[in-house]
C-alpha cells in the first residue's frame, strides 16, 4: 500500500491525518491503522515497508463454484475541529480466487491517491 497527497488538508496547513475504513459483507468492518493516523504533508509519500492488510477474510468456497466478495474502501481525513471528511470512496468486487491486482483509490480532483493491492488466493486445509 502507498499513499500520496498533493493538498494541505489541515486548516493551519500542517499535515493531513489519513485513515482507511473498510466495509465488508454484513456487519464486518475494519479500520487501518487500528489506532492513530497516517500523517502526511503536501507532496509527501507513505509507503508500507511490509505487507499491511487493510482487510483480510477467509471464505469457504466449494470446488467448481464461483464466489464474489464486495468490499467498500473509504479513505478519510481526520480533523480535530470538525467531522472527519471522506476523501475517496470506492466499491470493489473481488472474484474468488483471482490473481493479484493493483487498484488506485483517489479523490475527485486526483490530489490524493492510494495504491492498494487486492489479493484473493486459494488455500487448502
Amino acid at each position: 500500500m502507498s499513499l500520496k497527497t498533493l493538498k494541505d488538508y489541515d486548516i493551519m496547513g500542517w499535515r493531513g491525518e489519513f485513515y482507511f475504513k473498510v466495509d465488508g459483507p454484513k456487519v464486518f468492518k475494519a479500520r487501518y491503522p487500528n489506532k492513530g493516523t497516517i500523517k502526511l504533508q503536501r507532496n509527501q509519500n507513505f509507503t508500507s515497508k511490509a505487507d499491511m492488510n487493510v482487510w483480510s477474510q477467509f471464505k469457504t468456497v466449494k470446488a467448481g463454484r464461483d464466489a464474489i466478495e464486495r468490499v467498500k474502501v473509504i479513505m478519510r481525513e481526520q480533523d480535530h475541529l470538525k467531522k472527519d471528511s471522506t476523501v475517496a470512496e470506492e466499491d470493489y468486487e473481488i472474484v474468488l480466487p483471482s490473481k493479484t491486482r493493483y487498484v488506485t483509490l483517489q479523490d475527485d480532483k486526483e490530489r490524493t491517491k492510494a495504491k492498494l493491492r487486492i489479493q484473493a488466493s486459494r488455500t487448502r486445509y
